[in-house]
């Protein structure tokens, strides 16, 4: 039996994937938790998780990735595996510098996840149904060196969506109302940007992404 944490900050998403996942014989959702702290306060007292699904843009606390850091430094043991909406390389990149195993859209098929968590369990790295050891999968992208020379400088999933919109032509405006923030919060990430970068402008910003491939340029 495999046994996963579910870490996730939609109730409604959540309760799905474990009704949708019940019923397999070899898969046991043991707790849903909505923030990284009670992830890591849920692995310190159990130690019998296999695998732990990790929402990338949890909206509290650390986010997805950086909680996917903390798994692999203090829970070695415990395969990663990401579901998130975002489907851009630059997220399944992010994902591999920071440890998982795995990367699945949350519009997969349960029996897509299913087996997601299996092999991730098994030790093999699934990317969007493609199951690679993962030897080869560092090896695609340059080896080690390479996959974390390409690491975004630690930017946030929301940091990394506003330098996305930016990159596609959205105003200050546009960008807070699609994200259900004020503008000011947005100046505030595109510094955060123009530090974690060490660019004067965001014009840069844009440029240096572009070529890291984080950003997609239509």
């Amino acid at each position: 039996m495999t046994n996963v944490l579910l870490v996730e900050d939609s109730s409604v998403f959540a309760m799905g994937l474990k009704m949708a996942l019940d019923g397999h014989a070899d898969i046991n959702i043991a707790a849903h938790t909505t923030t990284s702290g009670a992830a890591v306060a849920y692995l310190n007292a159990h130690q019998d998780v296999d695998v732990a699904i990790v929402d990338i843009t949890l909206e509290q606390q650390t986010d997805g990735l950086t909680l996917l850091g903390i798994l692999r430094e203090a829970f070695p043991h415990v395969a990663t595996l990401v579901l998130s909406h975002y489907k851009t390389p630059s997220y399944i990149i992010q994902s591999i510098t920071y440890g998982a195993r795995g990367y699945l859209a949350k519009d997969s098929e349960p029996s897509e996840i299913a087996d997601a968590i299996l092999k991730a369990a098994a030790g093999d790295c699934v990317y969007f149904g493609e199951t690679l050891p993962e030897r080869d999968l560092t090896r695609i992208f340059g080896g080690e060196d390479r996959v974390r020379a390409r690491r975004p400088q630690s930017l946030s999933p929301k940091e990394l969506e506003v330098l996305q919109l930016v990159t596609s032509g959205y105003s200050n405006s546009q960008i807070a109302s699609a994200m259900g923030v004020a503008t000011t919060t947005i100046d505030s990430y595109k510094e955060r940007i123009k530090v974690k970068f060490g660019l004067d402008t965001l014009v840069e910003c844009v440029a240096h992404a572009a070529r890291l491939e984080l950003v997609s340029v239509r």
